[in-house]
């Protein structure tokens, strides 16, 4: 299907037959230019994709040259609905472009080819194509086009869960865009630098990017990039779990973007919508808002969001307590997420399959799955807290390199007025003194700044703001050090994994403000019952963890069975005085020196599975 295509495309076609060569091809080399340089990075899609057309209607006839740099942009022509037809119009652009060992042509062609390749066979498959392109780059004068290939590369680390990689290449792509002349901000850049602060966590510095970013764009009348930033900060929302808010954006986006026939962010946004309503509870709602997505999607011969689609639909349907369905688009979903490498969505699909599967009574491949899914969380959560830290590092490395340049600028300045007089020569030579300690105070600022950040960040980071107790990461340390000091023969530590027996039935029937107050009610019940020196924590929606140190299996379910008491002794009569609370508690201990606290948490884990197989309310070892 493709070949038909790539003739016509290569066929010049004139508006006008009678136009004169020079003018024709002075029209093709100014519209060429206005494609590849500055101008194109704040063009809307429909304005690109006009200038290709009269490229394509300029290209003079018989024009070896033009053609293959003609070739090496039209492969982004949003006229290839079917990605293996851009796929082969771009391996023949490329053919020609080392052909005529035209450089720059090459490396465009290479960077279409990622596009097509990523679209056919995933992330990981497309970053190889990129890293080909910068390698070449690097050899010639192309500074654009190098922060635009630089750029690309980082789109994929970030999308791939490597944020600190991805902010590294942005900070490169940022240089080179300086030395290629361009004095400002690239929007696309920051924005592609905020995305990556959403997916590292970092929610108040991505939603100041994109609330201004909303408000510049709306000034520009560029309403491709308003509704753009009105559904990453539904992406925000929805992830900082806020499904209000992140509905409110999407609908906002979707409206923006049907006013102005944006396809792209008109079927992004009912996707994000329709995901808030499951999480509101809405799945009636969702599932005609995903049939309405995936007609769009269809319409645009777009398969790149595919297994989301099957993903949110099947998480729709769970909703609605057709878990068999659901499986069946779980089971389509996985390959594609597979191929893509998103672990983050393998997380989310393994968790939802649990669910399912566990409404089935399929208890075996629940564990399975859940296991799979705290895995997965687990390996996240750690390659975020090594993102997070590498940011730091090469944000220090950043100013420092920053700070040097002043210097080294500062020291060039003082050699150029030694052939001053005397007295020039003191002046500059205070100055330069001045300067230094100037620099030196900013950077000592700098560094105060950033630890103070790094001190309330990690504060932060250990409590779980609803309850009060530790977060995952907080408990996980405590059980680490406790497990990892247990080094003498007969110390042993046991860990206890409560979970609030038909929690969900709580926040269904009385509403989350309510759930949240049983949440911080148990909490504080059991801190009653606890020694002082057994850190309580919270791991995530109504499951909690308990470090016993110094104590032994037997003395660790007399603990459980007091706090399991302590659950059932609460009442909430101003709420509803037949309202009850209890607790499946898994309790474990630690066997052997060289134990983990992983292995422990995962027998604890296991023993919760049985007591709730074995009818709630009870401890199990």
């Amino acid at each position: 299907m493709a070949w038909p295509l790539v003739a016509f495309a290569a066929t010049p076609q004139h508006a006008d037959a009678y136009e004169p060569t020079s003018t024709r091809t002075a029209a093709f080399d100014a519209t060429l230019q206005r494609v590849v340089g500055p101008e194109w990075l704040e063009s809307t899609f429909a304005a690109y994709d006009a200038d290709l057309e009269r490229l394509r209607a300029l290209l003079p006839a018989g024009d070896m040259p033009r053609e293959v740099r003609f070739r090496s942009v039209y492969c982004g022509s949003s006229k290839w609905k079917e990605p293996e037809q851009g796929l082969a119009y771009s391996d023949e652009a490329l053919r020609l472009a080392r052909d005529a060992r035209d450089v720059a042509s090459e490396a465009r062609a290479m960077l279409c080819r990622a596009t097509y390749v990523i679209l056919v066979s995933g992330s990981q498959r497309g970053l190889p194509e990129v890293e080909k392109a910068i390698a070449l780059l690097q050899a010639v004068d192309e500074p654009q086009l190098l922060a635009e290939a630089l750029q690309m590369r980082g789109d994929i680390h970030s999308l791939l869960g490597e944020q600190a990689k991805a902010m590294l290449d942005f900070q490169r792509a940022r240089a080179a865009y300086r030395a290629s002349g361009i004095d400002r901000e690239v929007e696309s850049l920051m924005l592609s630098i905020a995305v990556a602060y959403r997916r590292m966590g970092d929610w108040p510095q991505a939603q100041r990017y994109f609330t201004a970013a909303v408000k510049r764009m709306q000034d520009k009348g560029d309403w491709e990039s308003v509704a753009t930033n009105l559904n990453e900060l539904g992406y925000l929302h929805g992830e900082s779990g806020a499904p209000e808010k992140a509905l409110a954006s999407f609908r906002e986006a979707e409206r923006v973007a049907i006013k102005h026939d944006d396809a792209y962010n008109i079927n992004a946004a009912r996707l994000g919508i329709a995901e808030s309503q499951i999480a509101l509870g809405q799945p009636d709602a969702a599932l005609n808002m995903l049939r309405q997505a995936r007609a769009g999607y269809a319409a645009e011969h777009d398969a790149s969001s595919e297994d989301m689609l099957l993903m949110i639909t099947g998480q729709a349907l769970a909703r609605r307590g057709q878990h068999a369905e659901a499986l069946a688009r779980y089971e389509q979903a996985l390959p594609l997420i597979q191929q893509d490498g998103n672990e983050r969505y393998l997380a989310m699909l393994f968790k939802a399959q649990a669910a399912s599967k566990e409404a089935l009574g399929q208890a075996g491949a629940a564990l399975a799955d859940y296991k799979r899914y705290t895995d997965l969380q687990m390996k996240l959560q750690g390659k975020m807290r090594l993102e997070q830290s590498r940011m730091l590092e090469y944000e220090y490395e950043i100013r420092l390199r920053d700070f040097e340049n002043r210097q080294l600028r500062a020291e060039a300045t003082i050699k150029q007025q030694e052939v001053a007089a005397l007295e020039a020569l003191r002046r500059w030579q205070w100055l330069a003194i001045g300067l230094g300690v100037l620099l030196m105070t900013l950077l000592a600022l700098l560094a105060w700044r950033q630890w103070r950040k790094s001190r309330r960040l990690r504060d932060l980071t250990l409590l779980d703001p609803l309850t009060g107790v530790a977060n995952r990461r907080g408990i996980e340390r405590e059980a680490a050090r406790a497990i990892g000091g247990a080094t003498r023969p007969g110390d042993s530590v046991s860990l206890l994994i409560l979970d609030l027996d038909h929690f969900k039935a709580i926040n269904d029937r009385h509403g989350h403000a309510v759930g949240d107050r049983v949440l911080r009610a148990a909490a504080d019940a059991w801190h009653t019952v606890l020694r002082g020196c057994d850190p309580l924590g919270r791991i995530g929606g109504e499951e909690f963890v308990v470090v016993c140190a110094d104590t032994t299996l037997e003395q660790a379910m007399v603990v459980a069975e007091r706090l399991r008491e302590a659950t059932a002794a609460l009442r909430f009569d101003d709420i509803d005085a037949a309202l009850r609370v209890t607790v499946s508690i898994g309790v474990a201990q630690s066997q052997r020196s060289g134990d983990t606290h992983e292995g422990v948490l995962a027998r604890a884990d296991a023993a919760l599975y049985r007591a709730k197989q074995r009818g709630r309310d009870r401890v199990e070892h």
